[in-house]
């Protein structure tokens, strides 16, 4: 009489537990934003020369979160996201307004606004690394460690 009982109690339980996870994922799935995932594809990547119009350290309502340089091109002005590291922290970007620059990236529509998604940026000769080749921000301490990889590449030669 216990083994019936016990093997219902634990049929039970398992149905309960898989049937709440389903509506939990279709939620999740559908809440997924664009932004969240923005599909870097270095295929698509374009380099832009500009003047920085503005430093924007952080995000106004209504522009993706981050730090973000207004630029103002032969184009027209583009709003080039750095993410969340890019002024921050070891290898950050060091720039103000008025200064030439170049940022290479990928053009996105992001809540209904076209987004440069920075990879890189160049300010008077040096190069700042923002993301990877997949569109993935750089933390400071993730480019420290690429400045240090680097470095005992260029000993090793």
């Amino acid at each position: 009489m216990m083994k019936p009982l016990w093997i219902g109690f634990t049929t039970l339980a398992f149905l309960i537990m898989t049937s709440s996870m389903i509506p939990m994922q279709a939620q999740t799935m559908a809440n997924t934003d664009s932004a969240a995932r923005p599909g870097y594809d270095a295929g698509d990547e374009v380099t832009l020369s500009g003047t920085v119009s503005r430093v924007v350290t952080n995000a106004s309502p209504g522009m993706i979160p981050g730090a973000h340089l207004l630029l103002a091109t032969p184009d027209g002005p583009v709003d080039a996201s750095l993410g969340r590291f890019g002024l921050q922290g070891y290898g950050a970007v060091f720039v103000a307004g008025g200064e030439p620059i170049e940022a290479t990236g990928v053009m996105k529509t992001i809540r209904d606004k076209v987004v440069l998604l920075v990879r890189s940026v160049r300010v008077g000769g040096e190069t700042y690394n923002i993301r990877s080749e997949r569109g993935v921000a750089l933390s400071p301490r993730a480019r420290q460690l690429a400045a240090q990889k680097m470095g005992a590449k260029e000993e090793a030669r």
